[in-house]
């Protein structure tokens, strides 16, 4: 009798040394993906993770998708109210192999964009001063994307979703630099300190494409009144009957029209 009890133990015991060496394949292996994942974001030649410093000292945290080759076109996506920058992930890896060095940023006060370089805490507001501030923080991140060595400076082109679009149209009116520009469920006026009409008008002749959904009548309704404001033949417009606002709209083909536009338009 002892002698099978003391055989069943030992059976026991080599059940359980083999369960301990398979756990590490669930639990192991993915502490150890975590920490690979963690050490290669700063470095990875497909992603990197930056902090940008905007006039007023916010630091603005950003992913930004490197070109493959040098003098590549580059793309600046600006994320729409209550999101961040990875509404924009897949459509920038998209962009990313379509040649094309993608940065996206968290809009202060959102996503990873919460404190200033000195430390103290920063929330999202609305006032006059807090777009002045965005409008900083678009500036701070078109000058960062158009340093990097992959990227042609002459061909920077935005993509803005809501209120980003609002920041996308009116910092590229003032600065010509910008190529192009793509607005999702844009408005006529954001926070009532944002208009978008004059922005369009001053805009001129660049490309421009504007969409949005009938199911988001507000945005739909802003898209034909900004069309017919700019009344540019080099402005395009889409108006899904379905689809939601701003990064919503990737479920409705978005993604596949934005790389049509940006890659006819970078050449």
């Amino acid at each position: 009798m002892r002698q099978i009890l003391f055989a069943s133990i030992i059976v026991m015991a080599a059940i359980l040394a083999v369960g301990c060496q398979n756990k590490p394949t669930v639990e192991g292996d993915q502490a150890n993906a975590n920490r690979s994942v963690a050490s290669a974001s700063p470095t990875s030649s497909n992603l990197t993770t930056v902090t940008i410093t905007s006039p007023d000292g916010v630091n603005l945290v950003g992913s930004f998708y490197p070109a493959p080759n040098p003098h590549s076109p580059g793309l600046l996506l600006l994320h729409q109210w209550q999101s961040d920058r990875h509404s924009f992930d897949e459509f920038a890896k998209q962009m990313q192999a379509k040649g094309f060095a993608v940065l996206s940023i968290d809009g202060r006060g959102f996503g990873e964009s919460t404190k200033k370089a000195d430390g103290t805490t920063i929330a999202a507001g609305r006032t006059d001063a807090d777009v002045k501030g965005m409008l900083g923080d678009v500036d701070a991140a078109s000058n960062y994307l158009s340093n990097q060595p992959s990227v042609d400076p002459k061909r920077i082109g935005i993509v803005g979703a809501s209120y980003g679009s609002s920041l996308a149209i009116i910092y590229a009116a003032d600065h010509h630099s910008v190529a192009s520009v793509a607005l999702l469920s844009p408005g006529l006026n954001y926070f009532g300190n944002m208009a978008t009409e004059p922005a369009i008008k001053k805009y001129g002749d660049r490309r421009l494409y504007m969409t949005a959904a009938r199911d988001d009548q507000e945005s739909a309704d802003a898209v034909d009144k900004l069309a017919a404001a700019g009344n540019n033949p080099k402005y395009a417009s889409k108006v899904h009957e379905k689809g939601g606002h701003g990064t919503a709209l990737f479920k409705v083909g978005l993604a596949d029209d934005l790389e049509e536009f940006f890659t006819k338009n970078s050449k």
